[in-house]
């Protein structure tokens, strides 16, 4: 075989091998342009949750060995940090010193994937070493390859205040003498105050779920179903009437009722006094 034609051989080798990566090189570039096409909807899903985390009124917070590793501006809100101040820090020291071993132990079992109820609320202190009350759910979730967790949080601060203003008040209904009752727009009674269970003769589950007309006397029923179906935010009037006691006995009462919003729901508030009922009146 001459040179030349020794050459020939050659590049015709190259140039069949060279052929021959036709296929691999289309082959690659579409597994690049469905790489660039998931890389692109990664972007676009963390660009999601980037303004779903940020719209959120509840706070969020990835922790991992109790470091916090990311949180959302709610979460930060919540205890008066900026997010740089927090990210890289401890959890675990934002809660009540008291609980702080206790959140520690919690946390790192959920992360070692005990399974635990795991909402709660806990006392934590804010920059200005205000105590809020924080009900958390924490799940485990992989963070960096590793079991961290996501943790979503609720100020309960105001909730708490305003349930134990109402515990207060509702002791405080617990004592006065007269009748204090809560009935839906229908009538149905759903508070009776120990006062008017026990001068009526009634248990609080005997009273609460039925009509406050199954208490009223024979010729008062109907007149004050009347005022039943009247009342409304603007009106408000002592009447008289008089309820039927567990043994038969009667009791005439003064009573005013008020139609509050609780809830977005109306209800009719009442208070009634014993009183000496004269014929004829209601």
């Amino acid at each position: 075989m001459s040179e030349i034609e020794g050459q020939g051989s050659a590049y015709g080798r190259i140039f069949r091998e060279v052929f021959g990566l036709g296929k691999p090189i289309v082959e690659l570039e579409k597994m690049i342009a469905q790489l660039k096409s998931i890389d692109i909807y990664l972007h676009e899903m963390q660009s999601i949750f980037r303004g779903f985390a940020a719209g959120l009124l509840h706070g969020l917070a990835v922790l991992q060995d109790g470091k916090i590793l990311w949180a959302n501006e709610a979460a930060c809100r919540i205890f008066g940090y900026k997010i740089e101040e927090v990210i890289n820090t401890s959890g675990i020291a934002l809660a009540h010193p008291d609980y702080r071993e206790k959140l520690a132990a919690r946390l790192s079992a959920i992360q070692a994937g005990d399974v635990l109820p795991t909402y709660d609320i806990w006392p934590f202190l804010t920059k200005n070493r205000v105590v809020k009350q924080i009900g958390s759910y924490a799940n485990r979730i992989f963070y960096g390859g590793k079991p961290a967790l996501l943790a979503i949080l609720v100020d309960l601060s105001e909730e708490q205040t305003l349930q134990h203003e109402l515990s207060m008040r509702a002791e405080m209904l617990e004592l006065v003498a007269d009748f204090v009752f809560m009935l839906d727009m229908k009538g149905k009674i759903k508070y009776v105050n120990r006062s008017m269970c026990e001068v009526l003769g009634y248990t609080v589950d005997e009273m609460v779920g039925r009509s406050i007309l199954d208490f009223q006397t024979k010729e008062h029923k109907e007149r004050v179903k009347i005022r039943l179906q009247l009342a409304t935010p603007a009106s408000q009037g002592r009447y008289k009437t008089a309820y039927e006691c567990k043994d038969g006995t009667i009791i005439p009462v003064s009573a005013i009722g008020k139609v509050v919003n609780i809830g977005g729901n109306q209800y009719i508030l009442g208070v009634a006094r014993q009183s000496l009922l004269k014929d004829g009146q209601i």
